[in-house]
């Protein structure tokens, strides 16, 4: 198949066109030429930024299109109207209004409307390609996407600051359960849908109760060798020293706050192939990606969301409260 890949040198998307090539696809990639200029040399390279021209998109033929980094309607608007293939189109949790308080499935309502933010926008987003594309989009609200190039840097961040040894202040409840998807579960899956031009809309994420934080960040210590010791944490001691949920501590979602957070429905997914690889064996790879120098590879691009390393001061402000 002819696979039109928009983004595809960071993270989800990399993983996508890494997959594509493996199928022996014919890859085309179409960014702006700022990260991965030296992957995959053997796909084509279409130059352009859609916010402004996708004029390197018409007249060409597509089978299908995996876009990885939509996130403004009329871009995506502009992208999907200027190809004439299936469209798988990458959306968020965020697209339901009463996530993450509550659990949601596939048939949960969707924003309708909404203030310019990020999960309005992405519903926005998905309304525009499939006007464009009637009948042929598939929509994946994608959940916490982590593996190794996670620029984002949530499940890394734990990662390394396991590796670190000593005493790590851990939240919550250990037993409290998570769903994850490894960004190349994800990508083989995204490009199923493309091969067999499946549409709807799908949650892309794991299984709920997949893992445990207790698991997780166990793992961690397995995988670094640290010898760290995790020192589990109440939520309400962390909220009374004024912890930040998710970004001061990656994952962590106080479940009397944030109860639906690891609850989402994925059964219209599962049915149409959604596997996802043990969480531990997630941990393992990001951890050999950390050891190996991958952290170096995001010094070139930026993340507003990716949490900031811990002060050693404010860490023991947390310690004693375990």
């Amino acid at each position: 198949m002819r696979i039109l890949v928009i983004g595809g040198t960071v993270f989800l998307g990399r993983h996508v066109a890494e997959a594509a090539l493996t199928r022996g696809h014919e890859l085309t990639l179409f960014t702006r030429g700022i990260h991965g200029a030296e992957l995959f040399p053997e796909a084509e390279r279409l130059r352009g930024d859609r916010t402004q021209d996708v004029s390197a998109l018409r007249g060409r033929t597509f089978d299908a299109v995996i876009d990885t980094c939509g996130y403004k309607p009329a871009d995506v608007a502009a992208s999907a109207g200027a190809v004439d293939a299936h469209y798988v189109f990458v959306s968020s949790i965020n697209a339901y209004p009463g996530w993450p308080a509550e659990p949601v499935d596939e048939d949960a309502p969707a924003w309708d409307g909404g203030p310019e933010e990020y999960g309005p926008d992405k519903v926005r987003c998905e309304l525009a390609a499939e006007a464009a594309l009637p009948g042929r989009v598939a929509v994946v609200r994608a959940g916490l996407i982590v593996g190794p190039h996670d620029g984002v840097f949530r499940l890394p961040w734990w990662v390394r600051r396991i590796a670190a040894g000593g005493d790590v202040p851990a939240p919550g409840d250990p037993a409290r359960a998570l769903q994850i998807i490894d960004a190349r579960d994800l990508a083989a899956w995204m490009l199923g849908l493309a091969e067999r031009r499946i549409a709807g809309t799908f949650n892309g994420t794991g299984p709920a109760g997949m893992t445990t934080m207790g698991d997780l960040l166990g793992a961690a210590v397995d995988a670094t060798g640290s010898g760290a010791r995790l020192r589990w944490i109440p939520d309400a001691a962390l909220r009374s020293a004024g912890a930040e949920p998710w970004t001061e501590l990656p994952l962590w979602a106080p479940e009397d706050e944030m109860a639906g957070t690891w609850l989402v429905g994925t059964e219209r997914a599962r049915a149409a192939g959604l596997r996802c690889r043990p969480a531990a064996e997630t941990v393992a790879d990001v951890a050999a990606w950390l050891r190996d120098g991958g952290e170096a590879e995001l010094s070139d691009w930026g993340s507003h969301a990716r949490p900031a390393p811990m002060s050693a001061e404010r860490e023991a402000e947390l310690l004693a409260l375990a």
